[in-house]
């Protein structure tokens, strides 16, 4: 996950691309890390928080798949996926113990970022692969509005992950 930070909130800073294929690169092998880190934080959780984390692992893994054709038609070797998977669940590990409300604080503080940085690549996109990419968008929109509505407290905020998997999961 971007690591960079701006602002005196800690917020963090969007990651700037200039070249298609390397973000395209990143942002599936970030999706394949992203389903293991947040299977791995989900063990750490009991009742709806691991609900939570378990649909946004779902979510990750459902936009890697979507995003799969593309790295494939653009010749892209990702690393492996175990390699990847490896590395979110070592991050999720480094994490146990951090409470539900700070983890839920941070993703509506962070989170926003991803959707700059989603919007970005799919300007870099050519114009026939923009629409396949808005996976990558909607689904850290999702991210985005659940962490906020749960940070509320609003007890329909898994809506926004369901909604998302309603809409890009493939039976």
């Amino acid at each position: 996950m971007n690591s960079d930070t701006s602002g005196t909130d800690g917020a963090l800073a969007p990651r700037r691309y200039t070249d298609f294929r390397a973000a395209l690169q990143l942002s599936y092998e970030e999706e394949i890390s992203g389903a293991a880190y947040f299977a791995g934080l989900a063990s750490h959780f009991e009742g709806r928080p691991h609900e939570a984390l378990m649909l946004l692992a779902r979510i990750e893994a459902v936009t890697a798949a979507a995003v799969r054709p593309l790295v494939v038609h653009y010749g892209i070797e990702a690393q492996p996926s175990a390699t990847l998977r490896a590395a979110g669940r070592a991050e999720a590990e480094q994490r146990r113990g951090q409470s539900w409300a700070m983890l839920v604080a941070e993703m509506a503080r962070d989170f926003p970022a991803y959707v700059e940085e989603f919007d970005e690549i799919i300007a870099l996109a050519p114009a026939e692969d923009r629409a396949g990419l808005a996976v990558l968008r909607d689904h850290e929109v999702a991210a985005v509005d659940f962490a906020q509505m749960e940070r509320a407290g609003d007890p329909g905020s898994l809506s926004p992950l369901h909604d998302f998997l309603a809409r890009y999961q493939v039976a």
